[in-house]
């Protein structure tokens, strides 16, 4: 699975390593339970954690947008194996531009 990762400038090593490590997931059925485990292993709670994760942005290396190339951004680790599925796919600023007249997983 080949992600590019995104961070905020201010976001010290330590910050990067949990987001490394969130978007590592891979179970399907057992998210609750990784949320809780990278909590206790960094010793923060659930808050901090995703305020930590709002301050990256993961990309898919092999999924883009046909029609501007854009590579396809995941808000979860859940959306990996949907976003692999897609026959094709377009960003929400290719749709916009074209006036809705992209289809959307054609």
């Amino acid at each position: 699975m080949s992600m590019n990762f995104v961070f905020d400038s201010a976001l010290e090593d330590t910050a990067k390593r949990l987001c490394y490590k969130y978007w590592s997931y891979a179970s399907p059925s057992d998210y609750i339970a990784h949320l809780e485990l990278l909590c206790y292993d960094h010793n923060t709670e659930t808050d901090v954690l995703f305020a930590t994760l709002a301050k990256c942005q993961v990309y898919l290396d092999d999924v883009h947008c046909e029609y501007c190339g854009r590579p396809y951004q995941l808000d979860v680790p859940a959306d990996v194996p949907y976003a692999r599925r897609l026959n094709s796919w377009f960003c929400e600023g290719c749709i916009s531009f074209s006036g809705g007249q992209l289809i959307v997983d054609r």
